[in-house]
């Protein structure tokens, strides 16, 4: 009876000092108490090796998105993201008036003076001006000095006829062919070259944005 029994008791004391009978794999003969702790020690060091590993890669992320930025030019390191160009909203210079000798000007007369065209072509002529047509203005062109009209393109030669003479009207038209200076009733003479009254150009349209 007494050997019958002592196999029993030696698996009694097996469970009893191994808690419920199941040993870690690599924990040796730790009783129930010691393999908890161990159990949760590797969980605590497994939760910061996630926490390590998501730090890191928050990091390589950071940095790669940086980096794009920087090789875009949407963002520069130390001063912010990229300024945006703002639009060049100066005036841009008047150009310079072409010679006499470069500018083919219509000399019309828009008075009841007989002879006004003619005169005023020749005195253009001797200054460089090439004049290769004179005639009456379709209709009077009234008490101004004088209107030069132009079609596009032809603004700079518009703008030495008009330069000649006191408050000349500058007129631009699509439908003119050639510049046509016409001479009006408070036309008195062309003013000399040293004093020459040049018109301001039109005012371009304004750029987008300002």
């Amino acid at each position: 009876m007494d050997d019958d029994s002592e196999p029993d008791g030696r698996q009694a004391d097996d469970g009893a000092r191994h808690g419920t009978g199941v040993v870690p794999e690599d924990g040796g003969d730790l009783d129930e108490a010691s393999y908890e702790r161990l159990h949760r020690k590797r969980l605590r060091r497994q939760r910061r090796q996630r926490v390590v590993f998501a730090l890191v890669v928050l990091l390589v992320l950071a940095v790669g998105g940086g980096a794009a930025l920087v090789w875009t030019g949407r963002w520069q390191p130390g001063g912010g993201s990229a300024a945006t160009p703002t639009p060049t909203c100066a005036p841009a210079p008047e150009q310079p008036l072409p010679p006499p000798q470069e500018v083919s000007v219509v000399v019309l007369n828009g008075t009841d003076r007989t002879g006004l065209a003619g005169g005023v072509a020749e005195e253009l002529r001797g200054r460089g001006f090439t004049v290769p047509r004179v005639g009456n203005a379709p209709v009077d062109a009234g008490p101004v000095t004088a209107s030069v009209r132009y079609p596009p393109g032809l603004l700079p030669a518009a703008r030495a006829a008009a330069a000649r003479v006191a408050e000349a009207q500058l007129v631009e038209d699509p439908a003119a062919t050639a510049v046509e200076l016409t001479l009006g009733d408070g036309y008195q003479q062309l003013l000399g070259e040293d004093a020459l009254a040049v018109p301001p150009a039109p005012a371009p349209p304004p750029a987008p944005g300002c």
